[in-house]
């Protein structure tokens, strides 16, 4: 009996930009019932990021007999290598560090800038070689490839006999991060029947990623072709936002060198990345100030300041209604 595996058919910058799999891939077929509910996760079978002497893994899943998903965090000096093929998914959240990262696959190469707060998927089956230049702190979580065919027989009713699942680079999606942030949390806890709640999460993300990142997308969930934004915009507005979080930014000042009128701009913000662009600035203001406050000694006052917020009080009310804490609770608990 075959392994049931997940195929990809492409690795995609951004949203507006699939790369698709040369005519000779061929679609895997999806095989039922495999029964992996008393086998831990597999270690052998992910790319071992793990092993490397540029990488410093601070906790894993390993040992909690978590059959379904495995999930890492740590972090990741620069590094230049070639990972050995997965047949499972990988979802990687960027915590704290931005990185130019390089990707190439089947002989394609693929850049993009990952900040806090970015995801990544890489597809399945399909040795990769990664480039990154800085230190970031990451969380990876691997989802089992019979929980991803098992929910796609859900989701279609068995109707569907393979899935493509497309690879992605620095996009951001809040409900799929808040599900790895949500598996990740778990993962501190020494907590009995806390497996239940893990698998599904587990089931939730994977029941995502298949409605909005594979073949079975969603038919609402379509690409408007009336106009994208190119990659070169997106990074241009990146960078933009990195290097003056500090300052007061308007929508004008967000759509500034992108050539179109700020509604159009947010249009397509969105539509490219899932995010208004004021959400995509609030969230990278969030996520320095996380950095700020428990890698550095800097005064609260002057993180506000460093990441854009008018005052101290606004910084704070913000802060809170985004972390679920004020910022000195959050720095007093070494929480990152």
């Amino acid at each position: 009996m075959m392994t049931p595996q997940v195929h990809p058919r492409a690795l995609e910058i951004s949203r507006q930009q699939a790369l698709f799999a040369p005519p000779q891939a061929q679609d895997l077929p999806i095989e039922r019932d495999v029964d992996t509910s008393s086998s831990e996760f597999p270690l052998e079978e992910t790319h071992s990021f793990g092993d490397l002497d540029s990488c410093r893994t601070l906790r894993t899943s390993a040992g909690r007999n978590w059959s379904n998903i495995y999930i890492s965090k740590q972090i990741e000096d620069p590094n230049d290598g070639t990972f050995r093929a997965s047949p499972h998914l990988l979802i990687s959240l960027a915590r704290s560090g931005s990185t130019r990262l390089i990707c190439n696959v089947q002989s394609q190469e693929y850049k993009a800038y990952l900040h806090p707060g970015q995801l990544n998927i890489l597809a399945p089956n399909q040795p990769v070689r990664l480039k990154w230049d800085r230190r970031v702190h990451t969380t990876h979580l691997y989802l089992r490839n019979s929980l991803l065919t098992e929910i796609a027989g859900e989701i279609t009713q068995n109707r569907v006999t393979s899935i493509d699942v497309i690879g992605r680079l620095a996009f951001m999606d809040p409900l799929l991060e808040g599900l790895v942030t949500a598996i990740d949390d778990a993962m501190e806890l020494e907590l009995e029947g806390i497996r239940p709640y893990v698998e599904h999460l587990a089931r939730a993300a994977a029941c995502h990623v298949l409605r909005k990142y594979s073949n079975l997308r969603s038919p609402q969930i379509t690409d408007d072709t009336s106009g994208e934004l190119t990659r070169s915009q997106i990074a241009g507005f990146r960078e933009m936002v990195e290097s003056r979080m500090s300052q007061k930014l308007t929508l004008t000042d967000l759509a500034e060198g992108s050539g179109l009128s700020t509604g159009h701009f947010a249009h397509l913000f969105k539509q490219a990345t899932g995010t208004t662009p004021y959400q995509y600035l609030l969230h990278s203001r969030i996520q320095r100030a996380r950095y700020l406050l428990a890698k550095t000694s800097m005064p609260v006052v002057r993180v506000a300041a460093e990441c854009g917020f008018s005052d101290h009080v606004h910084f704070t009310r913000v802060f809170s209604k985004t972390v679920g804490q004020p910022p000195a609770a959050f720095r007093k608990l070494g929480t990152d």
